[in-house]
């Protein structure tokens, strides 16, 4: 198909659309097979139904729509390298020739633009929130990376980490219509409201921790904070169902410290039709976990005992997607601003990722997987010779809201070089 295509429909022309945008339109049901399309070769307006090209865009449409994913990537705590989990999962996706769009939904700390190496975003959610552009499609970035494409957060913006009910509604409902096939979202770290809602408003949620201790009970605790949360939205107005729960509606501290077992043998005795439904929901919480920065074989255990935890304690199935090797490449990527995947494709982290993307989050059968891994990893090798140099200087420090002086500072620009804290040295 053309790169870029004239459109004509009810009269009016609309174009030059890539093949991307003019799915788009025949998903939101703007487009038809009635509709016409230029055809230089006729130098004459053409019905799409006559185009085999654009019919299938109608046949696959419906394929196309079960198999979009939203997913949301969290953590327990910070450091545990998901961002760069986030970005590399992007790249891998895009690279396999899926359509990919990366939103940095970190509003307090944003970053994964800096992750990518693009240090000054054109449109941020400050753009989206502030009505400068009225749709997440007007902020969408296009990135060095074919078939990727970013929305970037706003970094150091006062307001923006706690956006309102209304806000997350309207996010939540425009980001099930980009047009992708993956929309990955990278959220802050932590158990806000904010991010435990975003979590469980896509299709898929990720989990990434690390084999520390501290990082592992964070993570069942995040795990269990989603699950609670999803328990109180879904018997909201039912006191006897939170009741037996042990969990309140009206307050916005909610717990419960028997194992849901316990519970379900509760709600079992109470009402069969109360407890059949809360199985429902335990059945239709099933978020996955990959466990990053695994340096000895025996830490690749942890992420068994973490899926045997939430079946013991919380009665649902998380399944363990895979482990990733310690790299202190990753690290250096970030100084380097390139992302990891594009930067050290053959470390033995990056063929971990390619696992994961292949085997687990595309679902090929492993022969297909090993063959898919090997055209990932050549395909990101071609884009790694293509990408541009943003490097900076090794002790470049990146200016964020994080930082000790922030408050203070009087030149902030957020996601870009500090320009003050390279002069720490001579203070």
């Amino acid at each position: 198909m053309k790169s870029n295509l004239m459109v004509r429909v009810n009269e009016r022309q609309y174009g030059p659309l890539s093949p991307t945008e003019l799915k788009t339109l025949v998903r939101k049901g703007k487009f038809t097979l009635n509709d016409y399309v230029w055809n230089d070769e006729n130098e004459d307006w053409v019905k799409a139904e006559k185009l085999e090209q654009i019919r299938e865009l109608f046949q696959t449409d419906a394929r196309e729509d079960k198999d979009r994913k939203i997913i949301a990537i969290g953590s327990g705590k910070g450091g545990v390298g998901k961002t760069i989990i986030s970005a590399s999962l992007g790249i891998g996706l895009a690279a396999m020739g899926r359509e990919v769009i990366l939103v940095d939904a970190d509003f307090g700390g944003a970053n994964l633009h800096t992750c990518m190496g693009l240090l000054e975003p054109k449109y941020t959610f400050l753009d989206y929130y502030t009505t400068n552009r009225e749709t997440l499609e007007d902020i969408i970035l296009d990135s060095p990376i074919d078939n990727l494409k970013l929305i970037s957060g706003a970094c150091g913006t006062l307001g923006m980490a706690n956006p309102k009910y209304w806000q997350k509604q309207r996010l939540i409902k425009e980001l099930s219509e980009l047009p992708a096939d993956y929309v990955i979202m990278d959220l802050a770290a932590g158990t806000s409201y904010n991010v435990i809602d975003f979590f469980l408003s896509v299709d898929e949620g990720i989990v990434v921790t690390t084999p520390e201790p501290m990082a592992i009970q964070e993570g069942f605790d995040f795990i269990k904070l989603c699950l609670m949360r999803k328990l109180q939205q879904t018997f909201r107005n039912e006191p006897n169902a939170l009741s037996l729960l042990e969990l309140d509606g009206d307050s916005n501290l909610v717990q419960f410290n028997a194992p849901l077992a316990e519970l379900m043998e509760k709600a079992q005795n109470s009402s069969t039709e109360l407890a059949d439904r809360i199985e429902d929901v335990l059945l239709d919480f099933h978020p996955r976990l990959i466990l990053n920065m695994v340096m000895e074989p025996d830490e690749i255990k942890e992420g068994m005992a973490l899926k045997t935890a939430a079946a013991e304690l919380l009665s649902i199935d998380l399944e363990y997607s895979g482990y990733i090797d310690y790299d202190e490449n990753m690290r250096k990527s970030v100084k380097e601003l390139r992302p990891f995947i594009l930067q050290y494709p053959n470390s033995p982290a990056a063929r971990n990722i390619a696992k994961i993307i292949t085997l687990k989050l595309m679902q090929k059968r492993k022969v297909d997987s090993f063959l898919n891994n090997i055209k990932l990893r050549r395909t990101i090798q071609s884009q790694a010779r293509n990408y541009p140099n943003r490097q900076g200087k090794e002790s470049e420090i990146i200016c964020s809201v994080k930082c000790f002086y922030w408050d203070e500072c009087e030149f902030q620009n957020g996601g870009m070089p500090c320009r003050i804290r390279q002069l720490e040295s001579i203070f």
